[in-house]
């Protein structure tokens, strides 16, 4: 656990381990060091190119926004995740705590083990000791941008409405916007028109369904 002004410091000393370990291991492995008190600009530390992040990428999708946090009880360890591009890893995450063991950081691990399987004869120790994954369905994450994580964001409210988005119709448009909003879309400048083509509704009418979203969480 850490003070807040040692917080800094800690944040560059996951840095330098993300960095000593894809030199380690080599071009199949990424290490991503996430300041999760900034969900606009999350990534203070990069290491590796698999989901071609930079310093300043925001949060990798919602699961990771602060409200969403307190359901990780322990470091979530050894889960699916995929790209936008459709690249499937194997993915772990160390989480930093503060004073009052609230989730304020964490580092990303992600190995991609397509490429790992084909060099098997080097690396068979390594994959001898495989542990299960998490049961769950791939998470779709690693947004570059903000576009990408609007786009993701647009296709797990998808998720949860069972339907396209093009097909919702009357008050369900109102349930899209609560859905992004929660997911924290709304957070970047882009997401308006990027949500007005998506949802077929104009900019006006999307400001009023997310007043009107707001006003019942009061």
């Amino acid at each position: 656990m850490f003070d807040e002004a040692q917080l800094e410091a800690v944040f560059e000393l996951l840095s330098r381990v993300a960095k000593a370990m894809v030199l380690t291991f080599g071009p199949n492995v990424e290490a991503v060091v996430h300041d999760l008190r900034k969900p606009k600009h999350s990534v203070v530390g990069v290491t590796g190119n698999l989901t071609n992040r930079k310093i300043g990428s925001p949060l990798p999708d919602a699961e990771f926004l602060p409200q969403n946090l307190s359901r990780f009880k322990e470091d979530y360890l050894l889960y699916a995740t995929k790209t936008t591009s459709g690249k499937k890893f194997v993915s772990s995450t160390v989480f930093v705590r503060n004073k009052k063991k609230a989730i304020v950081g964490g580092l990303c691990i992600n190995v991609d083990k397509e490429q790992l399987r084909q060099m098997r004869d080097v690396l068979n120790q390594l994959l001898e000791e495989d542990k299960p994954l998490l049961p769950q369905d791939e998470l779709e994450t690693f947004a570059a941008n903000p576009e990408e994580y609007i786009a993701i964001a647009l296709r797990t409210a998808e998720k949860e409405l069972g339907k396209p988005i093009r097909e919702v119709k009357g008050e369900e448009k109102v349930t899209v916007i609560n859905i992004l909003d929660r997911l924290g879309v709304f957070r970047f400048r882009q997401s308006i028109n990027m949500v007005s083509d998506a949802v077929a509704l104009s900019r006006a009418s999307i400001y009023q369904y997310l007043k009107k979203c707001r006003s019942y969480k009061k």
